[in-house]
């Protein structure tokens, strides 16, 4: 008889995705059925029979998980499975969210689906090619051809037995990747000693070094790049809104054989690292009766933010994106910045808001004036979220004057028709008016 993948999973207790890999090497016989892999019973209890002995390449390498110059945890990595193995945990404080059980152990799934999220989606254009190119078959195993090295975050891998230092290392303080002009193809640097390595999201990015700065760029979908101009408009509302503190400024480039790009500086210092907002919320129970913004809010008061802090730049990203009717603020487009020596924590500013202003509506839309949209991430419904904005003294209603035509005039330097600009003026002030009507 055969057995399904699932059942040879929970037979052999490995994964899913292992089973696929163990038929694709040969060490266990599949044949497909109706569409459907079915995995020999054989093969399998021959499998357990001889399960793969230590030192073999199913024992994995051992690496030590940095934080900084700081030792944080033990770990192996299983290349063939996939697969991480949470060792001696040493400094359970500068571990990653979610990685340490309230116990002190490591945490095996923890530590995948934050390495996960650090690695290059499998969706962003280009990667199975890539892939195949490197001689690899997931993302995630990538961040191993470089130490698993971030401007993310101040996070690196050290191979057992290695006595490799931070300051040798890390992108914070040592140039990398070809120079600003000297490229025009986004993932020429995946899979060498780049950032570029755990650059997440779907959209093509790359950073590049200029001088001392550290610029990451971002292209847009194939068939519009208001994407990038739009950048540049929420920059110049965030100007007139905020301090420059609270948000992180973009600028267009055009970078021949890629066309307009966005770019915008690292917002991190050396000793500074990105914890997007799930990861902070996660690590919360969420309490009966209790909504979204409620339990964020209580979250970062556990990390020794005032209530009055969190709530005040809560509303400055509620009500700037509310004005620029911004569909992707999810829990990972926000968060916090930790101090990796003090463990002080702050607000990130604001950042990535490309997906705005219905960069998505086609032509028949803008006809019809449709200026629906879905808000987050405290409710879908725009002016609904707008009620989430509790503190509100530092909004200047009179700085919005003359935005709509501002903002417009930004996106006129794209390929953007006139009747979408008219479209997008008007569709920018009527947001300013549900803003306006909400703060009385």
């Amino acid at each position: 008889m055969d057995m399904s993948i699932r059942e040879a999973s929970n037979e052999l207790g490995i994964s899913v995705q292992a089973v696929h890999k163990r038929i694709k090497s040969g060490a266990l016989e599949g044949i497909k059925v109706n569409g459907s892999w079915r995995v020999r019973d054989e093969s399998v209890s021959a499998s357990k029979a001889a399960p793969p002995k230590k030192g073999r390449p199913w024992a994995g390498a051992t690496y030590l998980l940095m934080n900084g110059p700081y030792e944080v945890m033990e770990f192996t990595y299983h290349d063939q499975t996939d697969s991480f193995q949470p060792g001696e945990v040493i400094d359970a404080r500068r571990a990653p969210l979610g990685t340490v059980s309230r116990t002190g152990r490591g945490s095996a799934s923890g530590l995948k689906e934050w390495w996960l999220h650090r690695s290059i989606p499998g969706s962003r254009a280009g990667m199975d090619e890539k892939l195949r190119s490197l001689g690899l078959e997931e993302p995630s195993q990538i961040p191993f051809r470089n130490l698993g090295l971030s401007l993310s975050d101040q996070y690196w891998i050290r191979p057992a037995g290695q006595n490799v230092r931070w300051e040798e290392v890390n992108y914070f303080q040592n140039d990398f990747g070809a120079a600003e002009g000297a490229w025009d193809e986004w993932l020429a640097e995946v899979g060498l000693s780049s950032p570029d390595n755990t650059s997440e999201g779907v959209l093509p990015k790359r950073w590049i070094c200029r001088g001392d700065e550290r610029i990451l760029l971002k292209g847009h979908i194939p068939w519009t790049d208001q994407q990038v101009y739009n950048e540049v408009v929420a920059s110049e509302l965030h100007r007139r809104l905020l301090p420059p503190v609270d948000y992180v400024p973009y600028e267009v480039l055009s970078i021949e054989g890629l066309g307009v790009v966005s770019a915008c500086p690292c917002f991190l210092a050396p000793n500074e690292e990105y914890v997007p907002m799930s990861a902070v919320v996660e690590s919360e129970r969420r309490r009966q009766g209790e909504t979204p913004y409620d339990t964020v809010v209580r979250a970062c008061g556990n990390v020794g933010i005032p209530q009055e802090q969190a709530e005040e730049c809560l509303a400055k990203m509620i009500l700037c994106d509310g004005i620029l009717a911004n569909t992707d603020r999810h829990l990972r487009n926000f968060g916090l910045i930790r101090n990796i020596d003090d463990l002080a924590w702050r607000f990130a500013p604001l950042f990535d808001t490309g997906n705005s202003l219905w960069y998505d509506k086609d032509e028949g839309a803008v006809a019809r004036g449709d200026y629906q949209f879905s808000s987050r991430p405290f409710n879908d419904r725009p002016n609904r979220q707008l009620m989430y904005a509790l503190a509100t003294d530092w909004l200047d209603m009179a700085a919005l004057d003359g935005f709509p035509e501002a903002a417009c005039a930004i996106l006129a330097e794209g390929d953007l028709s006139r009747w979408r600009l008219d479209y997008l003026r008007e569709g920018i002030q009527q947001r300013i008016d549900a803003v306006r009507s909400m703060v009385g």
